[in-house]
């Protein structure tokens, strides 16, 4: 009885885990299509994405060590969102999971639509299943999402 209780547990804790990331890909989506939408460029669309699944885009690879010394994350995720071209944001924030994140704009219409994946580590229950060779061990899950919303910079851009 507590292999079934520990195995729909782990089942539970991987599907609650895939839900959350879901939701924050989705809102990410949508951020990046509202910049879109308002006339921002690529790097300021994929800038609002990575943003919106920092809960869920892995380890911080930078800056390294600051939580020790009174890290505070939002200085940097603010000074990130003012940086201007991918080379002035390499160096300020980072995570794991920004690196395999697919972004694709598409505008049809009065429309605008961005689809967005991102790779997800598959967690307890395949984990158990790596431990008997029956997973890959780094089995990952991919996660789509995407948004549309009205586009307004068309209208006002087509001028310049």
């Amino acid at each position: 009885m507590l292999i079934v209780l520990v195995a729909g547990f782990c089942f539970f804790f991987d599907f609650a885990y895939g839900a959350v990331a879901r939701l924050l890909l989705t809102n990410g989506a949508a951020r990046a299509a509202r910049a879109a939408t308002v006339g921002f460029n690529d790097f300021q669309q994929v800038k609002a994405l990575r943003v919106g699944v920092i809960p869920v885009a892995g380890r911080q690879l930078v800056p390294e060590d600051q939580r020790a010394r009174g890290f505070d994350e939002l200085s940097y995720v603010r000074a990130y969102l003012q940086c201007e071209t991918e080379a002035d944001a390499r160096g300020m924030l980072d995570y794991t999971r920004w690196h395999q994140l697919q972004v694709r704009t598409q505008r049809t219409g009065s429309e605008v639509e961005v689809s967005a994946a991102m790779g997800v580590p598959r967690l307890m229950p395949w984990r158990l299943g790596q431990l008997v060779g029956l997973v890959p061990m780094g089995s990952e899950a991919t996660l789509r999402s995407s948004w549309a919303i009205e586009d307004h910079a068309a209208h006002y851009l087509e001028g310049l």
